[in-house]
């Protein structure tokens, strides 16, 4: 048994050496899904992008381990790769961001960097968690939309005005959809409540004007994306 864990590959990896660089690869690629799944936001999450990144850093520390010293076997892994062809497109930026930490913390562990693995997984990310409970990068916070029909034969000119100077420090038009076969218009405001938790307050006031009906709030916090 001894013999077995202290043999040594062609990159001068003994077993014990090769299992405690993937199951370590493994701990830390888990903490890189575990932190995506939990800051990520749209529509377009997969499951199986969560499965990639764990693959990724595996894999990568595995082809460290074989390349080894050898610039021949680098060579003959980058051809290897290269017939590889990638049809799958990135639907977020930050997924791409995802991508080379997974690879790069795999690079690490796969060339015996297990300090810089570490520290440097743990150091980003904080720093991912940081950015993502300060809502950094946003235009603006605590920001809603809109929408609510408008049915112009019944409504009066300015008739919801008022409502929006009593409960909204701003408001922007962004869209305006006609609905066919009607009279009806689909709004789109933008808004900042001057009291959140008078967002159903709003909404009832609205319901009340005469011509105006499916009024709801949605919050731009959920950064809905296709």
């Amino acid at each position: 048994m001894n013999e077995l864990f202290n043999a040594t590959t062609g990159g001068n990896f003994t077993l014990l050496n090769i299992l405690v660089n993937l199951g370590l690869t493994l701990v830390l690629s888990l903490f890189i899904a575990w932190m995506y799944k939990k800051t990520h936001r749209g529509l377009s999450y997969s499951q199986s992008f969560i499965f990639t990144l764990i693959l990724i850093s595996m894999i990568t520390t595995i082809a460290m381990m074989v390349i080894g010293n050898s610039l021949a076997v680098a060579f003959g892994l980058l051809g290897a790769f290269s017939i590889i062809r990638f049809r799958t497109p990135v639907k977020d930026t930050k997924d791409t961001g995802y991508i080379f930490f997974s690879l790069v913390e795999g690079m690490a562990v796969g060339t015996n960097n297990h300090l810089i693995a570490f520290v440097s997984t743990l150091v980003v990310l904080v720093v991912i968690w940081a950015l993502y409970k300060s809502n950094f990068g946003a235009l603006h916070k605590n920001e809603f939309l809109l929408i609510f029909s408008v049915d112009y034969q019944k409504r009066e000119n300015d008739s919801f005005a008022g409502i929006f100077e009593k409960y909204l420090k701003n408001s922007m038009l962004l869209n305006i959809n006609a609905k066919e076969h009607t009279h009806k218009s689909e709004m789109v405001y933008s808004v900042s409540f001057i009291d959140e938790s008078e967002s159903n307050a709003l909404i009832q006031g609205l319901m009340a004007v005469d011509g105006v009906s499916e009024a709801r709030v949605i919050s731009s916090k959920a950064d809905i994306e296709y």
